[in-house]
């Protein structure tokens, strides 16, 4: 098993690409800690590496919260021994609107979640791995990070500060054995992309033709992605964003179909 004797934290992982990789990282013989908003979703994952014959935890934070946050790690520790692992998965929703007409609330609760929460998970996770030198920090970001899309105003930019944010902490902390990498998914099979696809938010069949490889990836192919990130097998790489899209971002003439 890749993840045997390690301990994981996984932020956001009641449901979705949080769940699918919590539970890869258990089968692979990590201990891990699910984290969400909701005590209840974050326990419902733990429970289920439980009846896989794994360890977990589950802990209610926020982590746009400082102290929420400093909790959360602090518990891990105690409890599980350490943190070797810092998945960076916990996000809400874009707003999906015009910017004019945008929430000024909304955007400074994305950025809140994603980009401020990312940065103080991972520098207090960092604080302990840098202690032992040694660990493995991965962010969920976005092909949204990436390039420019309309109406995410506020998903977007969070995104792209997650990228780069990646970049800096693998530059400061590569001399403790700290990895810091990034994956940007494309369009996933999610609950909340359903409920857009059936409100005509999302337009399905022209989303899947703009995917060189045709179909939208599901969970367990970031949380797959997400292994070989964490692992050994990736000991050389640092300050990475890998998308992992289906060839979207490098399909350049939307022409040619």
């Amino acid at each position: 098993m890749k993840l045997s004797g390690k301990v994981a934290l996984v932020t956001g992982s009641g449901s979705g690409i949080g769940r699918a990789i919590a539970l890869l990282f258990a089968k692979e013989g990590a201990s891990v800690a699910t984290n969400a908003r909701h005590l209840e979703t974050a326990e419902k994952t733990a429970e289920e590496i439980r009846q896989l014959g794994g360890r977990a935890i589950a802990i209610r934070a926020d982590v746009g919260d400082a102290d929420d946050v400093d909790m959360m790690v602090d518990r891990v520790v105690k409890e599980l021994g350490g943190i070797h692992i810092l998945v960076n998965c916990a996000g809400v929703p874009g707003e999906n609107v015009p910017t004019e007409v945008s929430s000024v609330e909304h955007w400074d609760n994305v950025v809140r979640i994603m980009l401020r929460g990312t940065y103080l998970c991972s520098r207090r996770a960092g604080q302990w791995m840098i202690s032992h030198r040694t660990g493995k920090i991965l962010n969920i970001s976005s092909i949204v990070g990436l390039v420019g899309f309309p109406t995410r105003a506020s998903y977007g930019p969070a995104k792209a500060g997650i990228n780069n944010l990646t970049q800096v902490l693998a530059i400061e902390w590569a001399k403790y054995g700290i990895n810091v990498n990034c994956i940007a998914p494309g369009y996933i099979v999610t609950p909340l992309d359903e409920e857009y696809i059936k409100s005509g938010k999302l337009n399905l069949p022209l989303i899947e033709k703009r995917i060189p490889m045709g179909f939208r990836a599901k969970p367990d192919d970031i949380a797959k992605a997400s292994l070989f990130l964490v692992s050994d097998d990736a000991r050389y790489i640092t300050g990475v964003t890998l998308p992992v899209d289906g060839g979207w971002l490098a399909y350049g003439d939307v022409s040619a179909k």
